[in-house]
């Protein structure tokens, strides 16, 4: 059986580490640093996400208020763009009070709708508040 030197083996363990223990830290740094922008990607594409229903809730809003505060050409264009877009993304219990609500606004009664779209606005709102 061979003698081994204790200093060289030991020299030999110790470069051995040095050669191994960054390789592994960068590892496993790559994999976290993946995991880390990952989920900022997913946190920017939630609140563009956000941003963008909100933004057609609120347009769809301004746009039917228009439209019964004074009903012209422009406030009737205006709200056909976001009526069909914002009906996609409402939830059913809203979806069927601006169904009821447009057509309200398409029969020009005015009365009514104004007080069906009084109930559609805090429920916008809460919705807008849980996103």
């Amino acid at each position: 059986m061979p003698k081994l030197d204790l200093t060289v083996t030991v020299s030999v363990i110790i470069a051995l580490c040095a050669i191994i223990s960054p390789i592994i830290t960068s590892i496993i740094n790559n994999h976290y640093q993946f995991k880390i922008r990952k989920l900022e990607a997913d946190q920017q594409l939630y609140e563009r996400t956000v941003l963008y229903k909100r933004k057609i809730f609120e347009n769809y809003l301004k746009a039917s208020g228009k439209c019964l505060s004074y009903a012209d050409q422009d406030a009737l264009k205006e709200y056909g763009e976001y009526y069909l877009i914002t009906l996609m993304y409402a939830p059913n219990d809203i979806r069927n009070e601006m169904i009821h609500l447009h057509s309200l606004m398409t029969d020009y009664k005015w009365d009514e709708a104004v007080k069906v779209s009084e109930k559609i606005v805090p429920k916008i709102h809460e919705l807008l508040q849980t996103m």
